[in-house]
């Protein structure tokens, strides 16, 4: 029987946002008054440490950023987005003890604590659980990641192909979470693209 206190949270910083003219962690929400990194951190912290048993946040090299909380991990592997940061994870939760984690991108500012419990409840083990959207579109950026994926992880960051999603071809066990709020998925640079469509 899986543990559930073994799954860790990691919080996926993106670094400078060119649409947004600042680092997205550092936006606030209108009408929320928190910023994006706030309202995420929020969310796990709601299910810490019942559901999430370590929270981390994921940074590039060089920036410094951190949460009462939550540990910060760098990347290892230097400008190769998420996968970087994934590699770190799983190398930090591997040594704490954690079976897998959660992938969380900072500017899914409708994520909330229900999906990370429902998700977190769907995972039985898998080599990867595949969060899919509306039209069982993946979501990578919301996903569970077994430890276990430690070294597929890192020869995929060795190698030309860096998107999250190529590692479904060379792990073995792959799972999927079918959300009934597709909504939650949305990041700050799809709901600004919508708003400027709207205007």
């Amino acid at each position: 029987m899986r543990d559930e206190k073994k799954i860790a949270a990691a919080v996926l910083i993106g670094g400078h946002s060119r649409r947004m003219g600042r680092p997205k962690e550092n936006v606030v929400i209108e009408g929320d008054g928190r910023t994006f990194l706030e309202k995420i951190c929020d969310e796990v912290d709601e299910c810490f440490p019942k559901i999430i048993c370590k929270r981390y946040i994921s940074v590039r090299k060089g920036q410094s950023i951190s949460k009462k909380g939550y540990e910060t991990v760098e990347d290892v592997f230097d400008d190769i987005g998420p996968l970087g940061g994934l590699v770190s994870v799983l190398r930090r939760a591997k040594r704490d003890g954690a079976c897998a984690v959660l992938l969380l991108a900072c500017d899914m500012i409708r994520y909330d604590a229900g999906q990370i419990r429902s998700v977190c409840a769907s995972y039985a083990g898998e080599d990867i659980l595949w969060a899919r959207s509306g039209n069982k579109h993946l979501e990578p950026l919301a996903s569970i990641y077994s430890t276990s994926i430690l070294d597929a992880a890192v020869i995929q960051a060795k190698g030309s192909d860096h998107r999250l999603r190529f590692l479904e071809k060379t792990v073995k066990r792959i799972g999927y979470y079918d959300s009934a709020e597709p909504l939650a998925y949305e990041n700050a640079n799809s709901m600004t693209e919508a708003l400027q469509k709207e205007k």
